[in-house]
C-alpha cells in the first residue's frame, strides 16, 4: 500500500541486530551453507487500514506511522528486530520468548491508548501472532515455517488481540498477570501440521483488562507517555471536530493525577502504623512539590486504609488516574518497602519495585520512589523542584522517628487538647535534640506554639513570638514550604496580612499541590477582607481533597458569612460531623442575619453552656484588615445574644 513499505524499510535500515551464537550451519552443496537458529517471531497486521485510506489517505497514513513507531520502539525495547513488512503488516524476531510476549502486550496496550483519542470509526487496531520455531537465516532476513505460522496465528487473533502457538505458550505460561484461553488444535493455511493455539485473555478492547506485570521502568515510562502525553492527533483527521465547531482546537493532555494510598504496615507490631503512615505522608508531600502533578491529599487517600476496594473504584472516588500502593516492614536495622504504581482506569501496573535497605537509607528509598513515579508519568520537572527533591531532611533516623510520632498527633482528633499539644512538643524537641539542624522538626514545633496561641493554652503572646522564632529557624535551615506556611500563620495572627500572603504564596510555589495549605490560607483571606477569594480557594482545595477534614467546612462557613451568604454558611457548618463548639457561633450569627432570632439565640445558648467566658469583646480582639468586616461579624453575634463582656 502506498507509503507503508517505505516506513518498514526505514526501520530495517535503522536497526542492527546481533546474530545469535547458536546458529547451525548445514552443508547442502559445495559452496552453499544454510544458517539456522531458534527464534520467536511476532507478526502484526493492521485491521481496517484500507477502510481508513478510503476515507482520508493522508490521515490514515499518518496514523499508521504513529502505530508503526510504537511497534518499532517496543520491539527495540525488548531486544528484538523488525525484519519484514509488507503493506500494513510487520514481522519481528526476538531471541527471548518472554521478551517477545511482553513486547506484544505492550504494543497492544499502547495502540489501545492511542485509539482512545479517536472516535470509533477512526481507530486502528492490530492483530498479533507469536510463534517459537526454527528459521533459516538469509543475510538480514529470516525464512521458514516458523515465520509462516506466526503470520497465520495473527490471522486467528481478534482485532486488538494476541494468539500464540503451543511452543511459545510453554515458555510464557508462567508469567504473572497473563491468562490464556485454549483454542485447541488448528489447521493453518499452507502449514502441513496442525498447530495448538492459545489466545491471551483480556487484551482485546471487547474484554475486561487484567493487570500487566511491571516489566521495568523504561517500558512503564513509554506506556504512560503513550497514554498521557498530548498526541497531536489533529494531523490525522483535521475535520473530526465536535458538533458546532468550525475549526479544530488541539487537544491538551490532562495533568497526571495521583493518590498515594496508605502503605500497609506488615511488621508484627501494629504500633509501627505511625511509621508506615509517616512514609506515606512524606511521599505524598514529596510528590506534591512537583507542579506538573495533581496530587490528592493524604487524608483523602487514607480513608481507604484497611478497606479492600478495587483500584478502579478508588480512582473514581478520588478522581485520579494513578494510585501508589504498597507495604512497609520496619525492623530495628532494615526497611523493606514494596511499591506499585497502578493505572486506576485499567488496573495495569505501570511501575513496581521492591526495596530491602538499611533503615538509615529510608530517605534514599523515598527519593527513588518519587523519582520513578515522576519519570513514569513523564512529569516536567523544574530545576528548583529537582533540587528540593534531592534534599534529605535528616541523617538521624531516630530523630525522624520522633518527628513521625509528633506528626501522628496532628492526625488524631482526640489529641486536640493541651495534653496532646504538649506531647507533640516533647516529641519534636527530642527530634531537634538528636539533630539540631532538622528544619522540619523546627517547623512543626512552631505549629505547636501556634496551636497553643489560637486555643488559649498558656501565655498567648509569648507562644506566638516563640512560633515566629521557630519558623524563622526552620527557614534558615531549609527553604521548605512548611517554614513559610507557619510564618504566614504567625503573621496574620499578628495582623501583618501583607507578610502573611507573601509567605503563603511562597509556600504554594514550593508545594503547589497541598490542599490543606490552600484551605488554611483561606482563613487569612477571610480576616484579610477577601472572603470570596477564600471560598474559591476552599472549593479548589476540596477538589484535591475530596475526603477533606472538618475544618475546611468551618473555614467555608465563616467565609460565606463574611460574604453575606448566610444560608450557604449554615449549610457548610451542617456538613461537619460532630462539630466543635466554636462553629455554633457561625450558625447562630447566620441564623440571626436571616431573621430567625429564636433559633439563633437557642444555638448561642448551647455555645455559652460549653464556653461561658467567650464574649463580644474577645471576638472583637481578632485582627481584621477592614473594620467593617469586624463589625459585620460582631453584629451577627450580638443579634444572636452573645454577651458583651
Amino acid at each position: 500500500m502506498h507509503g507503508i513499505s517505505e516506513i518498514w524499510t526505514s526501520f530495517f535500515r535503522a536497526v542492527s541486530w546481533s546474530r545469535p551464537s547458536n546458529l547451525w550451519y548445514i552443508s547442502i552443496g559445495e559452496d552453499t551453507m544454510l544458517q539456522r537458529t531458534l527464534v520467536t517471531i511476532l507478526a502484526a497486521d493492521a485491521v481496517g487500514y484500507s477502510r481508513l485510506v478510503a476515507k482520508d489517505e493522508e490521515a490514515a497514513l499518518a496514523l499508521f506511522k504513529d502505530c508503526a513507531t510504537i511497534i518499532q520502539e517496543r520491539v527495540q525495547a525488548h531486544n528484538g528486530r523488525v525484519f519484514g513488512g509488507a503493506g500494513d503488516s510487520v514481522i519481528a524476531a526476538f531471541h527471548s520468548p518472554v521478551e517477545a510476549m511482553r513486547c506484544a502486550v505492550e504494543i497492544q496496550h499502547h495502540i489501545m491508548r492511542l485509539d482512545e483519542k479517536f472516535s470509533e470509526d477512526w481507530r486502528m487496531l492490530f492483530r498479533v501472532g507469536l510463534n517459537l520455531g526454527d528459521v533459516v537465516v538469509e543475510q538480514d532476513n529470516l525464512l521458514g515455517d516458523a515465520v509462516n505460522v506466526a503470520a497465520r496465528l495473527e490471522g486467528l487473533s481478534e482485532p486488538g488481540g494476541i494468539c500464540v502457538s503451543s511452543s511459545l505458550y510453554e515458555q510464557v505460561k508462567h508469567l504473572p498477570d497473563l491468562g490464556f484461553q485454549d483454542l485447541g488444535s488448528k489447521r493453518l493455511k499452507n502449514i502441513p501440521v496442525p498447530v495448538h493455539v492459545y489466545s491471551l485473555k483480556g487484551i482485546s478492547p471487547g474484554h475486561s483488562r487484567r493487570r500487566v506485570a511491571a516489566w521495568g521502568l523504561a517500558a512503564a515510562a513509554m506506556v504512560l507517555l503513550a497514554s498521557i502525553a498530548a498526541p497531536l492527533w489533529w494531523k490525522y483527521k483535521p475535520e473530526i471536530v465536535g458538533k458546532g465547531e468550525n475549526t479544530p482546537q488541539p487537544l491538551v493532555a490532562a495533568q497526571p493525577s495521583i493518590a498515594v494510598l496508605p502503605l500497609d504496615n506488615v511488621s508484627d507490631d501494629p504500633r509501627q502504623d505511625y511509621f508506615s503512615d509517616g512514609i506515606t505522608n512524606d511521599i505524598t508531600s514529596d510528590l506534591s512539590k512537583f507542579s506538573g502533578l495533581l496530587v490528592i491529599a493524604y487524608n483523602s487517600a487514607s480513608t481507604f486504609k484497611d478497606k479492600p476496594t478495587k483500584v478502579q473504584d478508588i480512582g473514581k472516588a478520588l478522581s485520579v488516574r494513578y494510585l501508589l500502593e504498597g507495604t512497609v516492614q520496619k525492623t530495628p536495622q532494615r526497611l523493606r518497602i514494596n511499591a506499585q504504581l497502578i493505572d486506576a482506569e485499567t488496573g495495569y501496573h505501570v511501575w513496581a519495585n521492591r526495596y530491602d535497605e538499611m533503615l538509615g537509607d529510608t530517605f534514599t528509598v523515598q527519593e527513588d520512589i518519587t523519582s520513578n513515579i515522576v519519570t513514569a508519568l513523564a512529569v516536567k520537572v523544574t530545576a528548583a523542584e529537582e533540587k528540593r527533591s534531592n534534599q534529605k531532611p535528616t541523617e538521624n533516623m531516630s530523630a525522624y522517628d520522633y518527628y513521625l510520632k509528633g506528626k501522628a498527633i496532628w492526625a488524631d482528633p482526640t489529641k486536640v487538647t493541651p495534653e496532646g499539644n504538649e506531647e507533640a512538643r516533647q516529641l519534636f524537641e527530642k527530634a531537634i535534640a538528636l539533630d539540631p539542624n532538622y528544619s522540619s522538626a523546627y517547623a512543626e514545633l512552631s505549629y505547636v506554639e501556634v496551636r497553643a496561641y489560637q486555643s488559649g493554652w498558656g501565655d498567648g503572646a509569648a507562644a506566638l513570638q516563640k512560633a515566629e522564632e521557630l519558623a524563622n529557624k526552620a527557614l534558615e535551615l531549609s527553604d521548605d514550604f512548611s517554614s513559610h506556611w507557619y510564618l504566614a500563620i504567625v503573621a496574620w495572627n499578628k495582623g501583618d496580612f501583607d507578610k502573611s500572603f507573601r509567605e503563603y504564596e511562597t509556600a504554594r510555589r514550593i508545594n503547589p499541590n497541598d490542599p490543606d495549605l490552600a484551605a488554611d490560607m483561606a482563613e487569612a483571606l477571610i480576616y484579610g477582607g477577601e472572603p470570596k477569594r477564600a471560598i474559591e480557594q476552599i472549593e479548589a482545595a476540596k477538589n484535591r481533597n475530596p475526603f477533606y477534614p472538618f475544618w475546611y467546612d468551618w473555614n467555608e462557613g465563616k467565609a460565606r458569612y463574611m460574604a453575606g451568604q448566610y444560608q450557604a454558611a449554615i449549610d457548610a457548618i451542617a456538613r461537619i460531623n460532630s462539630p466543635p463548639n466554636d462553629v455554633r457561633l457561625i450558625t447562630a450569627a447566620s441564623k440571626a442575619q436571616l431573621g430567625d432570632i429564636p433559633a439563633a439565640r437557642a444555638i448561642m445558648a448551647e455555645f455559652s453552656k460549653v464556653d461561658p467566658d467567650w464574649s463580644i469583646a474577645k471576638s472583637a480582639a481578632y485582627f481584621y484588615v477592614k473594620d467593617s468586616d469586624r463589625q459585620h461579624w460582631l453584629d451577627g453575634l450580638r443579634k444572636a445574644g452573645l454577651k458583651e463582656e
